[in-house]
This record gives structure tokens, C-alpha cells and sequence, in this order.
């Protein structure tokens, strides 16, 4: 989670960078001198443009030729820089870290650079910590969040007290990413006392990352937060946390007025996957908002609760074509036999995606009262509905299915070619044999591979069915077009 450029002056106090040069003494006398590049970069960590300042600084936590600690004594200094500056930098053309287009400043990208450095900066950063500019200081803080170091926590737990609110945020970032249990109550009283709400919902975020049960009370009275983003924040956390005692508050959170942590919430309440949980998640399946209900579906496929087999079922109808496909994958992971009906309706959806899923459920349940249906949907116009269709029905193993099987051998893609063979390996059925074989002359290697690994599956208890003279001319052709 980001936080706000603030602009500040570039200095810092003297006592600050007396600090710093002592306490990277010891490191910098068994430093070989800065190559030409390094040095270069160095002296334009002082440019008189922001720009070029953070170009430097960019390209240094680029650089490959080696080790950059030389430059730390000027990039601790550029961190009180906080110039505000629009991405991408030297980074021109790559999402580096998901952040390509969210601003940056000079000492932002010093403090990039100096996670490249690591343990030898820790100790320095701590004490930027309680500079005076607070540009500093926050970006102190992101330095040691990349950087990790646990010497950092307690340091942390005090900068969020910090007067300045991006401070404290960015402090409670960094201590999201130590992921110290330590720092647990201390981030639980920003969670319920900061007067800022984006402290609030990174203090949650944190919460989250460290995954300790111990927050799990007050992360749950934050979902009654008066700002939607630290509820939000709030029900993630409680799902990263897993902890079943959360369970009650989630569900009250199915009904926040805000859609967004609506659906947090029923995500939160699958990544627990409490039986608990189902009749709320069922109701949510009539949600006003679509992304809420397909979340819901999501949710109830991640506990597996047959109890929610109808609910899922009507949600096939949904109007919202995302949540169908999801409730169509809910119904795969229960694997429950009395949703086939529902699928195989469901295989004759508008939507591509629909279809597909519905054939993936109904394979992973298994049941041969679907095949008929599968065997429909190896004719559809999609060649992933085709492929899935006959993924469903090798996991069904139905004799039943190898006279359509064998039709599909013929099919114009590859991948359902390919997929096709391996449904009739999973049958083995020696009505296979023939068509398999021929199979052995498919232009793609896959289908050949595939059809091979089917025959040797087809051919056991069926060795009088066998061609040997044909098989053995297919085979030679087989290797020879592999080589």
C-alpha cells in the first residue's frame, strides 16, 4: 500500500549526518573505490534537477556491476528529498512492483536503493527515523520495510507515533512486512485510535500480513470503522488470519453499506472455510451487487458445504455471467451429484466461460448421469468448451462416452485432439484401439505423445485387438518425425 509524496526540504540536521558517516565508517574503509560508473551516479545523487537526482538513485539499485554501499552515505541523505515526481523513471516500460505509475520523489528512490544495500544500512535508517523532515523519516521507514530486518521493529512501533500521518503509515507498511508478532497491540491502537483513516486501513493491512490471532479482536471491531477502506482492509486481514472466531463479524459485514467490503467480506469468510459460515454466504448470493455475489459462490466453493448446493445451483441463472462461472466452479469443488442437472443446463450457456466451468464441475463430480451432456458440448463452438468436455469425461470413465470420444479424434484443434486421447486412455476401452493407433500419424507431437500413452492403457486385456503390423509401421513413423 502506498503512501502520500510529502514535500520537505532536502537538508537534514547536522547531528543526523555525523551519525550516519560514523556508523558507515566501518563498512566504507574495506570498500575497493567506486567504479567510474558508481562514482558517477554518486555525484549525481547532488544534482540541482530532482529529476536527475532520482535518476541516480534509480539507476543505482539497477546497477550490475556490483556493490552500491559507497553510495550510501549520499543516498541516506536524499531521503529528507521529497520532490514530488511522476513514474517511470529508469524503470521506463517495466510494472516494477505494481508501481509504475504512482509518483516518487528522490528519496523514494534512494530509499529503493538503499534496500539493495541492506543489513549494512539498518542502523543508519533506524536513526533517520527521528530526522527532522518527515520526508525523511517516511521513507526511512519504507527502506527498512523492503529491507526487512527485525533490529527495525521496535524503532517502528515507536515512529507510529510519529505527528505526521504519512509517517505513521508508512511505518505501520514497514511493519507489515517485518511481520513481527511484536508489533501486534501496538498496531492495533492505530487500528482503533489514528485519526487518520489511512493509517487506520494500513495499520489493518499489516494486521494481516503478520497473521496473528491476537489482532483478530480488534480487527474485528474495525469493520465498523467510520471509513469503508479500513473496513475493507479490516475483512481481508481477518481472512489472511484464518481464524474461525472471526467468523460472526464477517457475516455481520455481508451487510455493510459499502459493496466493496461486502465482497472483502465473503472473501475473507472463504479463506476460513467455517460450515459457520454458509447461510450468510448463501444470502449473499442475492446480493445487489454482482461482484459481491460471484465472491459469495467463490466463498462456498471454498468450504465445499453441500448445504449450499442449491443456492449455487439458482446462482447458475445469476445475470451476471462472471458469477455464474463461479458458482459453476463452487459446484465443482463440492462435488456434489445432485447439482448435475443444474450443470448440464448450465453447458449450454452464452457464455464461453460458463460452459467451460460447467464442464470442469461436472468431471470433478463424476457422475455418469452427465455424459450425455458432455458429449453435447464436444461439438460446441469453442475449442476450450470442446477440451474441458472431454477433460469431464475421462474423469468419469464411462464407457459410454467412447463412441463420442472417438468422433472427436477427428476435431480441428490440436489441444481438444490431445485431450480427447487422454479421456479414452482413462476409459481404457479396446474400441479405442484402432482409432488411437491412427492417432499415431496426428501432425501434432502432443496428440501423438498423448495417443501413445492411451494405446499402451487400451491395449491391456485387448492384445488380440491389436493391429501389430499397422501399430509397429505407425510407431517407426512416430519416432522418425520426433527426431
Amino acid at each position: 500500500m502506498s503512501t502520500t509524496q510529502l514535500k520537505t526540504s532536502q537538508g537534514a540536521t547536522l547531528g543526523a549526518a555525523v551519525a550516519t558517516v560514523l556508523s558507515l565508517i566501518a563498512v566504507s574503509l574495506v570498500l575497493a573505490q567506486p567504479a567510474p560508473s558508481l562514482d558517477r551516479l554518486i555525484r549525481q545523487l547532488d544534482a540541482p534537477d530532482a529529476r536527475d537526482r532520482a535518476m541516480a538513485a534509480c539507476e543505482l539499485a539497477e546497477l550490475e556491476s556490483g556493490d552500491i554501499t559507497p553510495a550510501a552515505p549520499a543516498l541516506l541523505e536524499l531521503l529528507a528529498d521529497g520532490s514530488p515526481l511522476e513514474r517511470p523513471l529508469c524503470r521506463d516500460g517495466r510494472n516494477w512492483i505494481g508501481w509504475r505509475d504512482e509518483p516518487t520523489s528522490p528519496g523514494r528512490e534512494a530509499a529503493i536503493a538503499l534496500e539493495r544495500i541492506g543489513a549494512a544500512v539498518v542502523e543508519p535508517l533506524i536513526d533517520r527515523l527521528q530526522s527532522p523532515p518527515s520526508a525523511a523519516r517516511e521513507n526511512a521507514a519504507y527502506a527498512l520495510g523492503m529491507i526487512e530486518d527485525a533490529r527495525a521493529v521496535k524503532p517502528l512501533i515507536t515512529t507510529l507515533r510519529d505527528e505526521v500521518g504519512a509517517v505513521r503509515e508508512q511505518a505501520a507498511w514497514a511493519l507489515g512486512m517485518i511481520e513481527s508478532p511484536q508489533a501486534v497491540p501496538a498496531l492495533g491502537r492505530r487500528l482503533r485510535d489514528d485519526r487518520l483513516a489511512e493509517v487506520r486501513e494500513q495499520a489493518a493491512w499489516a494486521l494481516g500480513m503478520i497473521e496473528s490471532p491476537a489482532a483478530v479482536e480488534g480487527l474485528a471491531s474495525a469493520l465498523a470503522d467510520s471509513a469503508a477502506k479500513v473496513r475493507k482492509q479490516a475483512a481481508w486481514a481477518l481472512g489472511m488470519i484464518e481464524d474461525p472466531s472471526a467468523v460472526p463479524a464477517l457475516d455481520g459485514a455481508l451487510r455493510d453499506g459499502d459493496s466493496q467490503v461486502r465482497e472483502q467480506a465473503a472473501w475473507g469468510l472463504g479463506m476460513i472455510e467455517s460450515p459457520q459460515a454458509v447461510p450468510a454466504l448463501g444470502q449473499a448470493l442475492g446480493d445487489d451487487a454482482a461482484p459481491v455475489r460471484r465472491q459469495a459462490a467463490w466463498a462456498l466453493g471454498m468450504i465445499e458445504a453441500p448445504s449450499a448446493v442449491e443456492a449455487l445451483a439458482d446462482a447458475l441463472r445469476d445475470d451476471d455471467a462472471k458469477v455464474r462461472e463461479q458458482a459453476a466452479w463452487a459446484l465443482g469443488m463440492i462435488e456434489a451429484p445432485s447439482a448435475v442437472e443444474a450443470l448440464a443446463d448450465a453447458l449450454r450457456d452464452d457464455d464461453t466461460k460458463v460452459r467451460e466451468q460447467a464442464a470442469w464441475a461436472l468431471g470433478m463430480i463424476e457422475s455418469p448421469a452427465a455424459v450425455a451432456g458432455l458429449l453435447s458440448s464436444l461439438e460446441d463452438a469453442q475449442a476450450k468448451v470442446r477440451e474441458q468436455s472431454a477433460w469431464g469425461l475421462g474423469m468419469i470413465e464411462s464407457p459410454a462416452a467412447v463412441d463420442g470420444l472417438l468422433s472427436a479424434l477427428n476435431d480441428t484443434d490440436a489441444a481438444v485432439r490431445k485431450q480427447v486421447a487422454w479421456a479414452l486412455g482413462m476409459i481404457e476401452d479396446g474400441r479405442a484401439l484402432e482409432a488411437l493407433t491412427n492417432a499415431l500419424d496426428d501432425p501434432d507431437s502432443e496428440v501423438r505423445r498423448q495417443a501413445l500413452w492411451a494405446l499402451t492403457r487400451c491395449a491391456e486385456g485387448h492384445d488380440a485387438d491389436l493391429d501389430y503390423p499397422a501399430l509397429a509401421d505407425k510407431l517407426r513413423r512416430a519416432l522418425e518425425v520426433e527426431r
